[in-house]
């Protein structure tokens, strides 16, 4: 049986957090790929700050050289209004994807019952919450999904939350803007892919 996370964001820039959490994520559950799929318009964060081919184009350097990792512009395809849950119903009605794991931060779980269609979200695929630093999961969200272990989680394709522990990595998107607008590349660097760090600087962005 195919294994596939989904990742989603505005990844306005990309960050090493990102590409850490899909390594983990993948090596712990054993995927056999993760998707990166970049929003179109998102509903709860602002609009992205540079162009779609922007966002493209770094995503492309940051997981260059991850055979597991695959770049997806279904929502960017679409366009509109970037909901979830029409993203899944589509991702599943191909048929290279069997079992589908959506992999979420804690502060986008701690989101989810305000999210389109939650419950059918859950009927579609399994959720993958990772800590992040300083934000706690609401416990009470959903409780009755929840399974406590890898292993708990069985064959099932779908219903099931986990929250998976892995190595936090304080780089945020918000963050690394922030560095770019001063001018303080060696602090950005440290959270951006260098590739993507080159794109940046070359085309003039967050400036």
């Amino acid at each position: 049986m195919k294994t596939t996370g989904i990742l989603g964001g505005t990844f306005d820039p990309v960050h090493r957090g990102h590409i850490r959490i899909a390594e983990q994520v993948r090596s712990q559950l054993a995927l056999d790929k993760v998707h990166f799929l970049p929003c179109a318009n998102p509903v709860h964060r602002e609009l992205p700050q540079v162009s779609d081919t922007d966002r493209v184009a770094m995503i492309e350097l940051a997981i260059a050289g991850y055979s597991e990792f695959r770049l997806n512009t279904l929502e960017l395809d679409r366009g509109g209004e970037s909901y979830m849950i029409d993203s899944l119903r589509q991702i599943c009605g191909q048929s290279q994807f069997e079992r589908i794991f959506l992999i979420l931060g804690a502060d986008a779980f701690n989101l989810f019952q305000s999210w389109k269609s939650p419950e059918e979200i859950l009927q579609i695929v399994n959720l993958v919450v990772c800590r992040r630093p300083g934000i706690e999961i609401n416990q009470s969200l959903a409780s009755g999904h929840r399974v406590n272990s890898i292993e708990a989680l069985g064959g099932r394709s779908h219903g099931c939350i986990l929250a998976l522990d892995i190595d936090e990595n304080s780089c945020s998107s918000s963050a690394v803007k922030q560095q770019l607008q001063t001018g303080d590349h060696a602090q950005a660097a440290s959270c951006l892919p260098e590739a993507v760090l080159k794109y940046i600087v070359s085309n003039h962005l967050y400036e």
